[in-house]
């Protein structure tokens, strides 16, 4: 197994190519536990370390690099300005110090874990993911890209090299349940006008519109709970942490949280 450290996007891509079984490795917190155990076993890995992509770029939207982590999320004055909704989540990231320094939303995102905090939170910001290969550039809604649990859209030979997102102050809330401070959480719930993104219900963040004058908790719990029960049996998601009916009880008083959170900042 050989190693690629990467000094630019050129040479991973490169890199990429002329391998058959490579891992692409940026802040490393999830793969890097899975190497350590065995569940992966590469024939390359590609280090993007050292290719530049830890930058936060202000422009008509916000260009977060792949590797730009919770930390720099929690001190960018761009990110505490116009994504107050990112530094919140940052804010609260299960792990640790070790977690906000080394890991990174887009590594979240690429790993498509439905408990994950990240996934719900990019739907309702209406993130746009990069994705590059041999090709060029591709730019992906995050909602395509969320193509099911552990499931990004990424074909061989692509990696991502940043998201995108429309700028967002002031209204919007974050909130999750979990059942420990270090454990994943159960439920997410991201609140932005006019709709709540849940998270850890299904296997993909599911979007739950709520008009502007229903934003009272009633209006929330009631409009979370239909879309809930209208939910197909294959996309409801349990694992070991907790089952579906759980998710599914607690899910509207996440997202009325969330809403209340919202409306507090207006």
């Amino acid at each position: 197994m050989s190693t690629t450290f990467a000094r630019t996007v050129d040479e991973a891509v490169a890199a990429l190519a002329a391998s058959e079984k490579p891992l692409v490795v940026g802040g490393g917190t999830l793969c890097v536990p899975a190497l350590v155990r065995g569940e992966i076993v590469p024939a390359d890995i590609v280090d993007l370390g050292r290719a530049g992509l830890d930058t936060i770029v202000d422009g008509p939207s916000v260009e977060l690099g792949a590797l730009v982590s919770y930390q720099q999320l929690l001190t960018s004055p761009v990110v505490r300005r116009e994504l107050p909704l990112l530094h919140r989540l940052a804010s609260g990231i299960t792990g640790g110090i070790q977690i906000r320094h080394q890991g990174t939303l887009v590594g979240a995102l690429c790993a498509a874990r439905p408990q994950s905090d990240v996934p719900a939170a990019a739907v309702a910001l209406r993130a746009e993911v990069m994705v590059r290969s041999a090709a060029g550039t591709r730019r992906v809604p995050v909602e395509r890209f969320l193509a099911g649990p552990m499931t990004p859209d990424l074909a061989s030979g692509e990696l991502v090299v940043g998201v995108r997102i429309p700028r967002s102050p002031g209204t919007n809330g974050y909130v999750k349940h979990k059942f420990a401070e270090s454990s994943w959480p159960v439920v997410t719930a991201a609140a932005v006008p006019g709709r709540v993104v849940l998270g850890g219900v299904a296997g993909t963040p599911q979007v739950v519109p709520i008009p502007g004058a229903a934003t009272d908790g009633a209006s929330v719990r009631s409009a979370v709970a239909d879309h809930l029960a209208a939910l197909g049996a294959e996309h409801r998601w349990t694992d070991l942490r907790a089952p579906w009916e759980y998710r599914r009880r607690v899910a509207p008083e996440i997202a009325a949280r969330a809403v209340e959170q919202a409306e507090e900042i207006r």
